[in-house]
């Protein structure tokens, strides 16, 4: 009876101990792998950006969010007021045959809607093609990176060179990308977040009309922008919660626009 008695003691006693720790267990089993974080970016542009000459009418945004879901970095959320393509995420701020101070005029209202963390910039060849002052295309670009820095200034810019190959204006383009590649040493002395990147060089098997890329084009142009946005998505990933402002290109320093383009030439 004794020896019945202590064996039931004994029981008890580790019931006690163990019963608490099993609840123990549970919240790490529960919190699995973490989300990564979301991203939100929007494709802002021309109707390259809207997709036209692509056969779902998404162009470069449907083959970027495949690749993107390919990726643990970071969960992309395209965003914009437009809507276009069939796939989740068709969100984008492209208007057809808009030119750069289009988007200027608007930006402001689009940047507060959408709050967007990377900005994935295309614009400048409806100015080239049909603009009424062609030469200071680059001049309007300048303008329209201080207006969506002033709105959100911890926001990163991808902004894509127009695509050189363009039927009849190859060597406009070619300009407007030199003038708009000069821009990054001033934006980085300005403290901002900007990446200028070279446009894929299309063929015309890679072209769906003079202006527009086709489906073949359209991947070559979401290749470069997701090459660029893994980068800039795993450096927000690492830095969750940047101070607005403060992403130090190599330049570094932060004196005015116009001062800082001066600088740079």
């Amino acid at each position: 009876m004794p020896r019945r008695l202590l064996s039931r003691g004994l029981a008890a006693l580790l019931g006690l101990l163990c019963g608490p720790l099993l609840p123990l267990a549970a919240p790490a089993a529960a919190r699995g792998t973490p989300r990564p974080p979301v991203l939100r970016v929007m494709p802002l542009g021309d109707s390259i950006t809207v997709g036209v000459g692509s056969r779902d009418g998404a162009g470069y945004r449907l083959p970027l969010w495949e690749m993107a879901g390919r990726q643990p970095l970071f969960t992309l959320d395209l965003v914009g007021s437009q809507q276009g393509g069939r796939f989740p995420q068709a969100r984008h701020e492209g208007h057809s045959g808009w030119m750069v101070a289009d988007l200027t005029a608007r930006v402001d209202g689009w940047l507060a809607a959408a709050r967007p963390d990377v900005v994935l910039l295309h614009i400048g060849i409806n100015d080239l093609d049909r603009g009424p002052d062609k030469a200071h295309a680059a001049d309007r670009l300048a303008a329209l990176l201080d207006r969506i820095y002033t709105d959100r200034p911890g926001v990163g810019v991808l902004l894509l060179g127009l695509l050189d190959t363009t039927a009849g204006l190859e060597q406009p383009a070619r300009e407007f990308d030199r003038r708009a590649e000069l821009l990054s040493t001033a934006e980085w002395r300005l403290g901002r977040d900007f990446t200028y990147l070279a446009p894929p060089e299309l063929t015309p098997a890679e072209f769906a009309d003079r202006l527009h890329p086709n489906d073949l084009g359209y991947r070559r142009i979401a290749a470069r922008f997701f090459q660029a946005l893994t980068v800039e998505g795993g450096r927000r990933a690492a830095v969750p919660e940047p101070v607005s402002g403060t992403f130090q290109g190599p330049a570094g320093g932060r004196p005015g626009p116009a001062a800082a383009r001066q600088a740079a030439g």
